[in-house]
């Protein structure tokens, strides 16, 4: 087993408890008596992040020489991503769990690792994969930090939910560019 496959097996494990929080969480959106659009989307924002996140690791297997702190580096960068679904979504909500609300209650933690989540990819990429910071998928790292510091700033549902669809359509678009 190379060094890579080892610290894949357990960021994967990570993943995929994540992907289930996420999977979970939805279906609990969904049956809920109080739903919310907001949290629906982010769900799906999550759902797309952990898969891309999955896939992207590939690129890790790049690396030939592992340490310690690089294993840190990615095991955390999972550990993060999985604390923002289970903010999210919790696997503790009831049916009666009111979403707008929940939702208001956690934005601040939830946006500030979304903050941390982005500024930790720019710099796993530029020092695991050597990627630029000039590389054009910065803008929508960029983009997607100035979401969430908006985010943090306001109560308003209505201005949560555009801003969750234009980060899932910056997201897109740059999948596609």
């Amino acid at each position: 087993m190379t060094h890579f496959e080892y610290v894949m097996v357990i960021v994967s494990i990570i993943l995929g408890l994540g992907l289930t929080v996420v999977l979970r969480g939805l279906s609990k959106l969904a049956r809920s008596a109080k739903p919310s659009a907001v949290v629906a989307i982010w769900g799906f924002f999550l759902l797309f992040l952990f898969l891309q996140t999955w896939w992207g690791m590939w690129d890790m297997n790049q690396v030939e020489q592992w340490t310690q702190p690089d294993f840190l580096f990615v095991a955390i960068y999972a550990c993060i991503l999985y604390g923002m679904a289970e903010l999210m979504l919790p696997m503790a909500s009831r049916p009666d769990t009111d979403w707008n609300a929940h939702f208001l209650s956690i934005r601040v933690w939830y946006f500030s690792l979304q903050v941390f989540l982005a500024l930790l990819a720019i710099a796993l990429t530029w020092s695991q994969l050597d990627v630029p910071l000039t590389h054009p998928y910065r803008i929508v790292q960029s983009f997607i930090v100035i979401m969430s510091l908006l985010a943090l700033t306001t109560r308003n549902m209505r201005l949560h939910f555009w801003i969750a669809v234009s980060v899932i359509a910056g997201l897109q678009a740059g999948q596609v560019v």
